[in-house]
C-alpha cells in the first residue's frame, strides 16, 4: 500500500483565448498512485473530470450518487455540481484522468449517459491506456496547432466510451436492430406504431425501447422522426413535389403536422426552407 500519493504524470494546459466557446480541449491530465487517505472534495470547478480506474478500488460522489469504481472503469464526474473522490483505504487506485472544458458539456455527458449513472467499464480491446499515453505525449509535446489536436483527442475518447457503453467495440448494431432500422427506412410512409415495431422485430416494445436507448441514445418515436424529416428535406431539395405529397411519403398524417415538426426542428416553414435551398429568398 503507498504511504504517500505519487503523481506519475501531472500535466497543464493553457488554451489560447476563445477556443472554451469553439471547442473542447483538454485542460488537465495526469497519472496517480493514491495512497489510502487520498481524497478530493470540491462545491464545484471549471470543466469536468474524467477519471480511469488501472488498478485499486474508490469511490466518486457525483450528481447525488455514491459510485464504487474498480479496475477497468471510468468515470465521468459533473463539475458544476458538488462532487468528491476517495480512494479505497484497503486497496488505493491507480488512476489516469484528464480535465476537459468547452461548450455545452453537461449536454454532452447527458447525451451520452441518460439518465444513467456516468460510470462505465472500458473492455481492454478498446485500449484507452493507450489513447491516455498519446495525450500525455501530446501535452507535453505542445507545438502550434494544440488546440485541435486536443479537441480531436476529445473526440477520440468519446467515440471509445460510446462503443462501450453500447457494449460493441466494432461499433456494429445487433442484426435484429440494423434489419429493422433498415425496413423501416425504406418505408417511411407507414406508421410503424408500437404494434407495427414488435410485429418487425418480434420483441415487446418495452424492449424495443431497451434497444434504441442502449445502441441509439434516442427513443423510437424520436429516431423515427429524424429519419422522416432527413427523408423530407432531401425531397424537398431535390425534387419538385408539393410540399403535401412530401408530407405524406414521409409518413405524416397531413401537411399541418409536417409543417409544424418541421419548422420545430428545422427552424422554418418547408416552403421557406426550399426557397434558401435553391438559393431564392433570406
Amino acid at each position: 500500500m503507498n504511504a504517500k500519493v505519487s503523481f506519475l504524470e501531472s500535466l497543464h494546459y493553457f488554451p489560447q483565448p476563445g477556443w472554451a466557446a469553439a471547442a473542447h480541449r483538454i485542460i488537465r491530465s495526469g497519472k496517480v498512485s493514491a495512497a489510502a487517505d487520498y481524497r478530493i472534495v470540491r462545491d464545484h470547478h471549471v470543466g469536468q473530470d474524467v477519471l480511469f480506474c488501472m488498478k485499486g478500488a474508490g469511490v466518486v460522489e457525483t450528481l447525488g450518487r455514491r459510485l464504487s469504481i474498480r479496475a477497468g472503469e471510468l468515470v465521468w464526474i459533473a463539475n458544476e455540481a458538488p462532487h468528491a473522490h476517495h480512494a479505497d483505504p484497503d486497496d488505493p487506485w491507480t488512476l489516469l484522468w484528464f480535465r476537459f472544458d468547452g461548450p455545452s458539456l453537461t449536454a454532452l455527458r447527458e447525451k451520452i449517459f441518460g439518465e444513467a449513472e456516468p460510470l462505465v467499464r472500458i473492455p481492454e480491446e478498446l485500449q484507452l491506456p493507450a489513447w491516455f499515453d498519446r495525450l500525455f505525449l501530446l501535452m507535453r509535446g505542445g507545438g502550434a496547432g494544440l488546440d485541435l489536436r486536443l479537441n480531436q483527442m476529445v473526440a477520440e475518447f468519446l467515440t471509445l466510451v460510446d462503443l462501450a457503453i453500447r457494449g460493441d467495440e466494432q461499433g456494429r448494431l445487433p442484426q435484429q436492430l440494423d434489419q429493422a432500422l433498415l425496413a423501416m427506412r425504406s418505408d417511411l410512409g407507414q406508421s410503424w406504431d408500437s404494434i407495427a415495431m414488435s410485429s418487425l422485430m418480434r420483441v415487446s416494445p418495452s424492449q424495443i425501447r431497451r434497444l434504441f436507448r442502449k445502441h441509439l441514445r434516442i427513443s423510437p418515436h424520436q429516431w423515427l422522426l429524424r429519419e422522416r424529416l432527413t427523408k423530407a428535406q432531401t425531397l424537398i431539395a431535390d425534387s419538385t413535389m408539393s410540399i403535401g405529397q412530401i408530407a405524406h411519403i414521409c409518413g405524416f398524417c397531413d401537411v399541418y403536422h409536417f409543417s409544424r415538426e418541421f419548422k420545430r426542428s428545422v427552424g422554418t416553414s418547408p416552403a421557406a426552407w426550399r426557397k434558401r435551398e435553391h438559393g431564392r429568398g433570406g
